[in-house]
């Protein structure tokens, strides 16, 4: 038997809540007139998004209650699920019948201990999100085989997606949408550079949209510090027969500064790696600059508003805003230096809630404006804050 806190936590680990369709609580401590006897929770559209219903059962009646789910904060949302189930039978119900991508019957005795009696996988769940893959027009379709997608564990030997990497799968396709969104401002034989490329997922699909669909001779060049990741990405691109695709190891702070790119693109570079790369981007005139950030530390010690008072007392509000600001003053910084910028949703490659991308186009014509700095320095008075973006780039107005 086990505990709330560590219920919980396997609760989390075994179940994949992108598959969740229902949960059922029963068998009641208490009965009688009035009596909630059993609870469903089941998940739902709401308000234009996503949550779940609860519905509470009674003799008479039968009520309501919505949980909407965050997109900014899911796993919080989904954690704050499970703790509502494990309250509800901590307070009636000796049983819950939890159904995603597997079927879990849990049990809680007298003492409100827990126990998982059955765990086994959920063939319909499965079924229907790999139905839901295939009805999608994906650019990258499933069922087509391809060497580097088999070699990342992505598909089986006849292009089939294996069921653990469909989460993967959609998000290679939500950023190949992206990059087709951007793919006219690309020159044939162009040359992209991907700062911090890591197991580079994205980038593979990059060269794959460039190269094999559109049949553009590009150029792709992926840097990542840890040498074992560079030199396994370097061995699928060989495998693959991607002569055009190379990977490196090193800082991003240390590339050369004269190498010619036409696109940046930095996924997930901790903290003011981003602002670098982003900084090196604009140094080289790139027409287009993606970046989905993360870890944005910089401005938490910085930031002071006294009409803020009321967010930035609390540390994990203070946290959540100066994320924000981070980002705000990067796009802002972006227009300074004439590129159109835009602050998207992206589904987010580790399934955290940081999945904003800052996608930028260089303008053809456009002209500096002083004005425009000093109402840009004025923000930055008015927080307190000096961003590295602007320590990079200043000097460069």
């Amino acid at each position: 038997m086990e505990d709330f806190t560590s219920i919980k936590e396997k609760i989390l680990n075994t179940i994949d809540f992108d598959f969740f369709n229902k949960a059922v609580l029963s068998n009641p401590f208490k009965k009688g007139e009035g009596v909630c006897f059993k609870a469903v929770v089941s998940k739902i559209s709401i308000k234009g998004g996503e949550g779940f219903q609860i519905s509470y059962f009674t003799d008479k009646k039968v009520t309501h209650e919505n949980i909407v789910i965050d997109k900014n904060f899911k796993k919080e949302t989904l954690a704050n699920l499970v703790d509502k189930i494990l309250s509800l039978m901590t307070e009636n119900f000796k049983q819950c019948d939890l159904f995603a991508d597997k079927f879990i019957t849990l049990l809680m005795n007298k003492k409100r201990q827990f126990k998982i009696t059955v765990i086994r996988e959920n063939d319909k769940a499965v079924k229907s999100e790999a139905s839901h893959d295939e009805e999608k027009n994906y650019i990258i379709k499933e069922g087509v085989y391809a060497d580097w997608l088999f070699e990342m564990g992505i598909i089986d030997k006849t292009g089939k997606v294996h069921n653990s990497m469909r989460k993967k799968f959609r998000q290679i396709n939500r950023f190949a949408e992206m990059i087709a969104d951007v793919e006219k401002f690309i020159p044939e034989n162009g040359v992209i550079i991907d700062m911090g490329c890591g197991k580079s997922y994205l980038t593979f699909a990059v060269y794959y949209y460039f190269n094999v669909i559109k049949k553009k001779n590009i150029i792709i060049k992926g840097f990542d510090l840890k040498k074992d990741v560079v030199d396994n990405c370097n061995a699928i691109a060989r495998k693959s027969g991607f002569l055009n695709l190379r990977f490196f190891a090193g800082d991003i702070a240390d590339i050369d500064a004269s190498e010619r790119a036409d696109m940046i693109i930095t996924l997930h570079a901790c903290d003011t790696a981003t602002d670098m790369a982003i900084a090196h981007g604009v140094n080289l005139g790139c027409k287009v600059i993606m970046s989905v950030p993360c870890c944005q530390h910089e401005l938490f010690g910085q930031v002071k508003n006294d009409s803020l008072s009321p967010v930035l007392s609390y540390g994990i509000l203070r946290e959540r805003f100066s994320a924000l600001l981070t980002d705000g003053l990067r796009a802002e910084a972006l227009k300074l230096f004439g590129y159109k910028t835009s602050v998207l949703e992206f589904i987010d490659m580790e399934h955290t809630p940081k999945n904003i991308m800052i996608r930028a186009v260089k303008k053809d014509n456009f002209t500096k404006s002083q004005k425009a700095v000093e109402e840009y320095e004025k923000s930055l008075r008015e927080f307190n804050v000096s961003p590295m973006i602007w320590r990079l780039l200043k000097d460069k107005y």
